[in-house]
């Protein structure tokens, strides 16, 4: 349908807040809408299927600079906390060029499936992952590659399917 008006009839240019629904509405590269950047943004990324071995990577890159603030994941299945076979989350910024190595997560049992100091995984329920220690670790750059690992320490006693990350950050 053209963006089209009757002669002599004004059209607004309203600005869209919070709460406002649109129905069957065509928004244009004119049209004002307000986004949360200034404050802050979120990224959710689902992963492929968390094999029993190996590692499970996925990758994000960073809508704006800022600063991570958390880092949530969650998957359908269950998985039983275990010191033999188990999970480590870590998230590694890449920088732009592929080459960096900043852990956004802290390299603690915490982010395990581990029995001693880790945390079983409960089906369809969020987890917050333990960010790092050291704040210069946890900046991005606008554009930065975000390297998200799921990593299988001996086997798993199963896949943990639709596995979805969330990560948090504020704005520079």
């Amino acid at each position: 349908m053209p963006n089209t008006k009757p002669v002599g009839v004004a059209f607004s240019d309203p600005e869209l807040t919070a709460g406002t629904t649109i129905t069957g509405a065509i928004i244009d590269s004119t049209s004002k809408v307000a986004s949360n950047i200034a404050n802050g943004f979120s990224t959710s990324i689902q992963g492929a299927t968390i094999a029993t071995t190996g590692n499970s990577d996925v990758y994000v890159i960073a809508q704006a600079a800022g600063t991570i603030t958390s880092a949530i994941f969650s998957g359908v299945d269950a998985l039983a906390a275990n010191d033999t076979n188990y999970i480590t989350f870590s998230i590694t910024n890449l920088g732009q060029a592929g080459a960096g190595s900043a852990a956004l997560l802290a390299a603690t049992d915490a982010n395990t499936t581990k029995a001693t100091g880790g945390t079983a995984l409960a089906a369809n329920t969020a987890r917050s992952l333990t960010l790092n220690g050291t704040a210069a670790n946890l900046v991005v750059a606008s554009g930065d590659r975000l390297r998200i690992r799921a990593a299988a320490s001996g086997t798993l006693a199963n896949t943990v399917t639709f596995p979805t990350y969330r990560l948090n950050f504020t704005v520079a």
